[in-house]
């Protein structure tokens, strides 16, 4: 018996073995196909002005919407003689045409072919012109097609005008002086002069630095930091009052031990000419330092990621000693335990920086991190290396900790801009359990199965005003009749179970979406009769309840005062900040705001993010753990990607760019997208930008004006004159072919746009009077009145300040086809 029992357990032993050996052969089979991530290798496109290079260009290997382009801006000379330079890097460039379209209606203005490239492998050169003249004042784009021998071409875009008058050579050559003396302390002095500091800099971060920060923090304090990659600049907008300008740049510093360290900047200036003089209005600049993994980021409570956005990204296990984070356009995964960390997703290599890899229109989003430390994450935007190099997509993938793999389970391409893009998906783009991908995107909720590519609209033609998501992207909501004052039913979704929730306001109510906590819903009901629009047709929707309900229907919490209405709703960090009104008459008077928190709080975090200062770098971020760890040797990976000869694609059959929408960008970049002009006007002031709408003609640009401006009453149409104050009765005096704008909530100065541009706005002047202004200039605006059919100036400081105390509401309206 018991020699069986010994010959038993070496048999079991030997299986065991087996298995342990034929399953280290099976795992070395499964991720010995693998590879690194590739180099880029499409070239770079540059545009000359005024003998300086300018407006960078990353080619695209597909076609892309062209409205929704807006990297950057080439003025037109007027002997229409264009110059551009091209980087081939290693490949063969066998041929270069351009086109021009419209980019009000798409028609084809010009086309034709680039001669004549010249210059050595590095750098080449060509020059061209328009035979066909262009309106001005008015964009174009401008596309240029690169025959690189390749199956397909690769396309290079820029924004096209003309404009009388403005000489960007003089606004280049400020940038350029500019951003090249604050990298040199010694010569810096005369920057003082365009700088205004105040209190509301705190000069203690190198990430957010403005124009009211100090010089010191302007001329980089302590830090010492040496150029790596020059500046390109890149004009965004170019009128006849100012001219905006982002740069990007690479520089490196020496830390205490000699270690180099390299930051990603990024700089924007907004600039006017006086009298031969470049004012600076705008400046801001966000340095990110590119995370190394070898350098001492070990601390005894974490692990820190240097100078970053106190925002960073990051998830962790259940046990909390494995994170993921993302910083400068990388996805890192730091095992506490292990004391190891991984570089699980970026497109830089290691080596000589490349200007290509550190192109960051690109978005990472971690759905979820297993127990094991294996991670699920979704990657958006511009692909500026690998297999999709040079096109515009989702990628969704998986990454094995266990065997330091990641595998691209499906690739989604899309046309859109990566800013346009980024607004929908940075909602949601959530890859849940069971291996189900959702995302929101053009107006509409996807779910797409990565097993089988089979693709689902759950939601189409969505209201955004009508949507929302949780913090984890794991809860959805939106509401069913698409109206945010109007709805009476709301589907709540959880995407990681699929489970669904309906919740129904009574008889005689309405319900509204105002979000989650954690990931339990929160709406609000109005009774009907407490849902009033003023004059203008501005609604406020006064709740008297408001419910937070989990997805079983149960109810966390509710609030609810006798006499008070909730007016909106802000959420931060769970808790609810309420704005509160009283009923007075047939409206409403705000009252003081109160708050409610979730019953269901973690009292406990076991991962945060900590802000930490240093003397040389400023403020620093720092994810920390409650439980100490080791502070050195810290094991660096990098990660392989399995190789596969095809990846799958999934096609989705995105609507065109909705013409309901408005635009705004500012600082360099699309900002926000609203359904209402007001709220767009509102956040490109504070933005110092512009607001366009769904066809990307202009509608209100900040410091755009003229000086002082006078209409003719005789030039105005007789229903405006009458100064109807309701959407619908501007509309209807109007006809086809114009839409009306409702600039209620927006100031004086704001409104000064419409009618520098030949717009008269209809204003509330009294309780129940209005009045059409017509004109303004330093000290007056000028109002037409209805009643007496005369024009009377009025104080600009009377006007403002009466104005304000009625709401500020105006009404008008613009030209279709006025670009």
């Amino acid at each position: 018996m018991k020699r069986f029992l010994i010959k038993a357990g070496v048999l079991i032993g030997v299986f065991i073995a087996g298995v342990i050996l034929f399953s280290n052969i099976l795992n070395r089979k499964e991720t010995a196909n693998t590879k690194g991530m590739e180099y880029p290798t499409l070239p770079v496109m540059y545009m000359v002005e005024a003998e300086t290079t300018v407006n960078r260009m990353f080619g695209y290997r597909q076609e892309v919407e062209e409205r929704a382009e807006r990297e950057s801006l080439t003025l037109l000379p007027t002997d229409r003689t264009l110059t551009l330079q091209l980087q081939p890097f290693d490949c063969k460039v066998q041929g270069i045409s351009y086109q021009v379209t419209s980019l009000e209606d798409g028609s084809l203005v010009e086309n034709g072919k680039v001669k004549n490239l010249t210059g050595d492998g590095s750098l080449q050169l060509a020059s061209f012109k328009l035979d066909t003249p262009i309106l001005m004042n008015q964009e174009y784009m401008l596309r240029f097609t690169v025959d690189i021998g390749a199956e397909t071409p690769v396309y290079y875009y820029t924004r096209l005008v003309q404009r009388g008058g403005l000489n960007v050579g003089e606004y280049l050559k400020f940038v350029q002086n500019f951003y090249e003396t604050c990298l040199n302390k010694e010569m810096s002095g005369d920057l003082a002069s365009y700088l205004e500091p105040d209190s509301s800099a705190s000069n203690s971060s190198f990430h957010n630095v403005t124009i009211h920060s100090s010089l010191d923090q302007v001329t980089w304090g302590s830090l010492g930091p040496e150029l790596v990659k020059k500046a390109v600049p890149v004009i965004k907008e170019a009128n006849e009052t100012t001219v905006s300008v982002s740069m990007e740049y690479l520089i490196s510093a020496k830390d205490s031990e000699g270690n180099t360290e390299y930051y990603g900047v990024q700089e924007f200036y907004r600039m006017r000419n006086s009298q031969d003089q470049i004012i600076l209005l705008d400046f801001e600049r966000s340095a990110e330092q590119v995370f190394d993994g070898t350098l001492p980021v070990l601390t005894d409570t974490g692990i820190n990621l240097g100078v970053t956005g106190k925002d960073v990204q990051y998830v962790s296990n259940q046990s909390a000693d494995i994170v993921a984070f993302v910083t400068s356009g990388e996805l890192w995964s730091y095992n506490r335990s292990a004391n190891k960390a991984t570089k699980v997703f970026g497109f830089r290599s290691a080596g000589t920086p490349d200007e290509r890899t550190e192109n960051l229109n690109h978005e990472i989003k971690i759905s979820k991190v297993a127990e094991t430390g294996d991670i699920s994450f979704v990657v958006f935007g511009y692909m500026s290396a690998g297999d999709h190099e040079g096109r515009l997509g989702i990628s969704v993938y998986s990454y094995s900790a266990e065997q330091n793999v990641a595998e691209e389970k499906m690739f989604i391409p899309v046309s859109t801009s990566w800013e346009v893009m980024q607004q929908s998906l940075s909602m949601l783009s959530y890859v849940n359990g069971a291996d189900m991908l959702y995302l929101y995107l053009g107006d509409s909720l996807y779910q797409i199965n990565l097993q089988d590519a089979v693709c689902t609209v759950l939601q189409d033609d969505m209201n955004p005003d009508c949507f929302v998501v949780s913090d984890s992207q794991q809860s959805v909501a939106w509401m069913e009749e698409m109206d945010e004052n109007s709805s009476s039913h709301v589907t709540v979704m959880s995407l990681e179970t699929g489970k669904t929730m309906e919740v129904s306001a009574p008889a005689g109510e309405k319900v509204k979406a105002l979000g989650f906590i954690n990931e339990d819903f929160v709406y609000g009901l109005a009774h009907d009769t407490d849902i009033v629009s003023d004059v203008a047709g501005n609604i406020t929707f006064a709740m008297y309840r408001i419910c937070i309900q989990n997805i079983d229907g149960e109810i966390a919490k509710e609030y609810q005062k006798d006499g008070v209405y909730v007016t909106a709703v802000k959420r931060k960090e769970g808790l609810l900040e309420l704005e509160r009104a009283t009923r007075t008459g047939g409206g409403f008077t705000p009252a003081d705001s109160d708050h409610i928190m979730n019953n269901i709080q973690n009292t406990e975090e076991t991962v945060s993010i900590r802000l930490n200062v240093s003397e040389r770098k400023g403020t620093q971020v720092a994810i920390v753990f409650t439980v100490n760890g080791k502070t050195k040797n810290l094991l660096v990976l990098k990660t392989q990607y399995i190789d596969k000869e095809t990846v799958p694609e999934a096609v989705l059959e995105l609507p065109a760019m909705s013409e309901d929408v408005y635009y705004v960008y500012g600082k360099g970049r699309l900002q926000n997208i609203f359904t209402k002009v007001n709220d767009a006007v509102k956040e490109a002031d504070e933005q110092v930008g512009v607001v366009l709408n769904g066809r990307q003609q202009y509608v209100w640009e900040r410091g755009n004006t003229k000086s002082s401006v006078k209409l003719e009453t005789s030039g105005i149409p007789e229903g405006i004159l009458q100064a109807p104050i309701d959407e619908a009765s501007v509309q209807q005096s109007l006809g086809e072919g114009y839409t009306v704008l409702n600039l209620t909530g927006c100031s004086l100065d704001n409104i000064y746009y419409q009618i520098s541009n030949g717009y008269p706005v209809i204003a509330k002047i009294s309780a129940e009077e209005t009045a059409v202004i017509i004109g303004y200039d330093i000290y007056n605006i000028w109002l037409f009145t209805p009643a007496t059919q005369e024009v009377k100036p009025v104080a600009s400081d009377d006007a403002e300040t009466l104005l304000a105390s009625l709401g500020n509401v105006f009404v008008s309206y613009r030209e279709d086809s006025d670009g």
